[in-house]
C-alpha cells in the first residue's frame, strides 16, 4: 500500500530527521522509522491508515526551522516530509491563495508579485519556511503589525486525520496546534494588493519605537538592538550604525534615513545567520504587550553575547527573539538554555507568554484559554496518541523538568 510513496529508511537520512535547527543535549529522541515524502492528499490518508492500524506516531515536518522541538520524532515513528505537496494557485478576484502545506512563502510571494499581488504576512525565514509549518505555529512576522498572525489570515484549512479529509473553517483547533489535531493538507489565505513600500530607519530606544510604530496604519514594523547591529555587521561585513533602530515599511512619506532603512529591510531574512559567530545559537523566542517591551529589556539582559529583534504586532503585542551566542561542543552549552527559560519568565510577569511551544515548551498550551476544549478534541480525533506526540500536550517527565528549571532562572 506504501511502496510507491517516495520514503527513505536509510540510518543517515532518519538521523537528521530526528533533528530540527536547535540541540539540547540532554534531550534524548527515537531515530524515526521511516520518512515518507508524500506527493498529495491520497498518500496522506495512506501513511495515516498504516500509522493507526500498526500504531505508529506521525510526525508533520516542514523544513524546521522552529527551535522548540516541533517536529522531533519523541517516539519515534513516521516522518512525513511536505517537500514535495509545494503546489500553490491564488484567485485573482477573491485574492485568496490557495496553498498545500509544503509550499516555500517566498516562491509564493514572487509569483503572486507577477500578478500585481502580495501576501499580507509572511516568515522572516521565508526563503525556506513552508505554509503548513508556520500555519502550525501560529506564526508571527512580516506585515503582522497591520494584518496580526497568520491566523488571521487564514480563511480554512483541509485537514487529513485517522477519519478521513475535510475542508474547515474552525481553524481553532489546527493554527498553532503544530499537527497534533490533524495534518494540515492545503490552506486558503487571503492575499493583498501589490504595494510599493519605502523603508525608513530611526534610530529610537525601545520605548520611542514602540510609540512610533502605532502613530500610523504602517505596514511592518521592525525594531532591532544595537547589540544585533553589532553581530549583523560582524556576520555580513557591513557597516551600519551600531544603535538602536527601528525601520517602518510603509506607503507614506516620513523622515526616518531611506538608505539605512532599506539596507536592513533587505536582510531581514535568516536573522539566525549569526550563529557562524557562535558557532552555536539558542533561540529565545516570546509576546509580549509593546508597552512593555521597554521593561522586557531592561529585565532581560543575559551576560552572553547576544541580540534582539522585534516585530510589532496589530493589537499592541510585540514578538521579541533574542539570539544566545553559545558553543554546543562546551560543557558550559547547556546553562545557556536558562536563557530562553529567564526570557519566558520574564514575559509571563508583563502579560505575556511563549512564541511558540513545540517539545521543549509544551507546559505553556496550559495556559491557553481554551485548552481544555482543545485537549477534549485531541482525545476524539487522535485517541491513541499518535499526531505529533508530546507536543503542544504535554507529557513525560520533560515539561516537569522545564517547570522545575524554570522556578530557578
Amino acid at each position: 500500500m506504501l511502496n510507491d510513496i517516495p520514503s527513505s529508511n536509510d540510518f543517515l537520512q532518519r538521523f537528521l530527521y530526528s533533528h530540527d535547527i536547535s540541540f539540547l543535549p540532554f534531550i534524548r529522541t527515537k531515530t524515526p522509522d521511516i520518512v515518507f515524502q508524500p506527493r498529495d492528499e491520497e498518500d496522506v490518508l495512506k501513511i495515516l491508515k498504516f500509522a493507526r492500524d500498526n500504531l505508529k506516531p506521525v510526525i508533520p515536518r516542514g523544513s524546521a526551522t522552529s527551535g522548540y522541538g516541533g517536529v522531533l520524532p519523541v517516539r519515534g515513528g513516521i516522518v512525513v516530509d511536505f517537500f514535495r505537496m509545494n503546489k500553490f494557485n491564488v484567485d485573482e478576484d477573491s485574492k485568496i491563495l490557495i496553498a498545500e502545506p509544503g509550499a516555500v512563502w517566498w516562491d509564493i510571494e514572487k509569483e503572486l508579485n507577477k500578478k500585481g499581488l502580495s501576501l499580507r504576512v509572511y516568515p522572516t525565514s521565508a526563503p525556506s519556511s513552508t505554509v503548513g509549518g508556520w500555519i502550525s505555529q501560529n506564526g508571527y512576522g512580516v506585515g503582522s503589525l497591520a494584518y496580526g498572525s497568520i491566523a488571521d489570515n487564514v480563511v480554512k484549512l483541509r485537514v487529513a486525520d485517522f477519519s478521513g479529509i475535510r475542508d474547515t473553517e474552525e481553524i481553532e483547533y489546527y493554527v498553532g496546534m503544530e499537527g497534533t489535531t490533524g495534518i494540515i493538507t492545503r490552506a486558503w489565505i487571503r492575499v493583498k494588493d501589490y504595494e510599493d513600500f519605502n523603508y525608513y530607519a530611526f534610530h529610537v530606544d525601545a520605548e520611542k519605537a514602540v510609540k512610533l510604530a502605532y502613530a500610523s496604519n504602517y505596514y511592518s514594523a521592525l525594531f532591532i538592538d544595537r547589540n544585533y547591529i553589532e553581530l549583523k555587521n560582524k556576520v555580513a561585513n557591513t557597516d551600519l550604525p551600531e544603535r538602536d533602530t527601528l525601520v517602518i515599511a510603509t506607503t507614506k512619506k516620513m523622515d526616518g534615513n531611506e538608505e539605512i532603512g532599506r539596507e536592513i529591510w533587505e536582510s531581514r531574512f535568516y536573522p539566525i545567520r549569526i550563529k557562524r559567530l557562535g558557532p552555536s545559537l539558542i533561540p529565545a523566542e516570546v509576546l509580549v504587550p509593546s508597552e512593555k517591551l521597554p521593561l522586557f529589556f531592561r529585565k532581560f539582559n543575559p551576560k552572553a553575547q547576544f541580540g534582539s529583534e522585534v516585530w510589532f504586532i496589530k493589537g499592541g503585542k510585540a514578538a521579541v527573539l533574542s539570539f544566545i551566542l553559545c558553543d554546543e561542543r562546551r560543557w558550559s552549552y547547556v546553562l545557556y538554555w536558562r536563557y530562553i527559560l529567564k526570557a519566558l519568565k520574564i514575559a509571563k510577569k508583563l502579560g505575556g507568554q511563549s512564541y511558540s511551544t513545540g517539545y521543549y515548551l509544551s507546559k505553556e498550551s496550559k495556559n491557553l484559554r481554551n485548552f481544555k476544549d482543545l485537549f477534549e478534541f485531541k482525545k476524539k480525533v487522535d485517541p491513541n496518541n499518535l499526531l505529533n506526540p508530546n507536543k503542544v500536550f504535554p507529557s513525560g517527565l520533560l515539561p516537569k523538568l522545564i517547570a522545575i528549571a524554570e522556578v530557578f532562572s
